[in-house]
């Protein structure tokens, strides 16, 4: 890896632990605002994900016709400008939740273009070879601020008041910019391609392998990974915990995922089977964590899906980047975003719903059952396919053998 990639993977920490600090301070802002609460919460996290779902196919047309670099500096700034612009309503008034839900909008607008931008991007900064190795220390060195920032936000905000965390917060992006600025565009990326006319049908036009890690990444980022909704309900319904606990569950969670990125950075380029089998052991360990009797045994779980979400993540991304043809790439890139974190706010109310109605327990057990089943039918179908491929090139070669005796 080369001094581009460090400069740009520093940044990188600084402005996502800046990040996970402004969200800290946003959700809990979401509880103090008039008519906060809940709802007000389930509304935040709705306007910021929805843009996903909805304009993630033009993000990807954006994205394929323009320099990644150049698309971050000016994402990186207007996500500054959108907390900045919170910070300063809250220093000149009172901030409503009428005021604050515009700006996630457009915060979620933004972010789904740059979430795009930031993978393709990577590809031209570490090259094909090296993108899982690449892509891996780059959600292990953010891993870590990630694990920092809630902690640093609760720290300010007890001392200074969540106004800021978001001045903070703001400030952090332009340490990215810096390093952006200073680097280079890669020759030859941009297309002008863009698929059909078809408001679905093209993402029938991705390879199959492309299109199994859109369903899974769907069925584990959307419905699987509802640890927000979950875990304090597990906390105080079941395990009777307070809020150190609590706390814990999400230490655990992100340890987890930093000990699944420094071993993905060991690894081989990913095939289909391998984040199938990530998605499978995490679908199996969200059911076995639904049922651990004690806080120490759920922990322990919770470190497990941590790791394996974060390395079927990492495999299907790498894999959806290296498999897709160049003119595709950035459009399923953006299916794949859209599956993983657009259907986030069905997933919720799915899980708040199911733990209204089953009990908490069956929060956890009936989306890891469906991920559990549809990750070993595939499997299963992909081994059939590959007993198939076998079968057929070993006839073909006896009746060569024959036809030359």
């Amino acid at each position: 890896m080369g001094a581009s990639f460090r400069w740009y993977v520093g940044a990188q920490v600084v402005s996502l632990a800046g990040t996970t600090m402004g969200y800290t301070a946003l959700f809990w802002l979401g509880l103090h605002v008039p008519d906060g609460g809940a709802i007000a919460l389930a509304a935040i996290d709705a306007v910021m994900m929805a843009p996903m779902l909805v304009f993630s196919r033009r993000a990807g047309t954006f994205v394929s016709r323009h320099q990644p670099r150049r698309i971050l500096i000016g994402t990186q700034a207007l996500q500054a400008v959108a907390v900045a612009a919170i910070a300063l309503i809250m220093v000149a008034t009172r901030m409503t939740l009428g005021c604050l839900l515009p700006i996630c909008f457009l915060i979620g607008c933004v972010q789904t273009v740059d979430v795009t931008a930031r993978q393709m991007f990577m590809l031209d900064l570490v090259g094909d070879d090296n993108l899982r190795r690449g892509t891996s220390r780059y959600a292990a060195a953010t891993g870590l601020a990630k694990i920092a920032g809630p902690g640093l936000a609760g720290l300010i905000i007890a001392a200074a008041g969540e106004t800021a965390v978001f001045f903070i917060d703001a400030i952090s992006f332009l340490t990215v910019i810096a390093v952006l600025v200073r680097l280079a565009d890669s020759p030859g990326h941009a297309s002008t391609q863009t698929p059909g006319a078809r408001r679905f049908g093209w993402l029938l036009d991705l390879p199959r392998g492309v299109r199994a890690a859109i369903v899974l990444a769907l069925l584990v980022g959307g419905f699987g990974w509802q640890f927000a909704v979950t875990n304090p309900l597990m906390a105080k319904y079941v395990l009777h915990l307070g809020s150190a606990g609590f706390g814990l569950m999400g230490t655990c969670t992100a340890v987890g995922a930093v000990a699944g990125s420094v071993y993905s950075s060991q690894q081989r380029n990913p095939s289909r089977s391998e984040f199938t089998v990530w998605s499978l052991l995490f679908g199996l360990a969200e059911c076995g964590a639904a049922v651990m009797p004690t806080a120490w045994a759920y922990d322990l779980l919770l470190f497990l899906l941590g790791g394996t979400m974060q390395l079927f993540s990492v495999s299907a991304t790498v894999y959806v980047q290296r498999t897709t043809p160049q003119a595709q790439r950035a459009h399923a890139l953006s299916a794949y975003n859209a599956a993983y974190m657009g259907f986030v706010p069905a997933g919720a109310f799915l899980a708040a719903t199911l733990a209204a109605t089953a009990g908490t327990r069956w929060a956890l057990i009936g989306p890891g059952l469906v991920i559990a089943v549809c990750a070993g039918s595939l499997l299963a179908a992909g081994a059939g396919a590959g007993r198939g491929v076998r079968t057929g090139s070993a006839l073909r070669s006896a009746g060569t053998t024959g036809r030359s005796g």
